[in-house]
């Protein structure tokens, strides 16, 4: 090696995960797919409640003497 070389460190290293690190991150990604799934089933409820309000009200505004018509549902 010459003088003129420059000695320069090593890169830092990453240290190894410890148990409790991993234990961490395997909870934060259960909670976030907990929270996913509570968020998809709210919104599909929602998109029902207002499937059910616009059913309810095509319904009243047509009269349930024209929707459900004689001889439809009994004889």
């Amino acid at each position: 090696m010459s003088d003129s070389a420059e000695l320069r460190a090593e890169k830092p290293r990453v240290p190894a995960p410890t148990r409790a690190l991993e234990q961490a991150l395997m909870e934060r990604e259960q909670l976030k797919c907990e929270r996913e799934q509570s968020l998809r089933r709210s919104a599909v409820r929602g998109l029902l409640v207002l499937a059910l309000l616009v059913l309810v009200l095509s319904i009243a505004r047509a009269g349930l003497g024209r929707v459900f018509v004689p001889g439809w549902w009994r004889p």
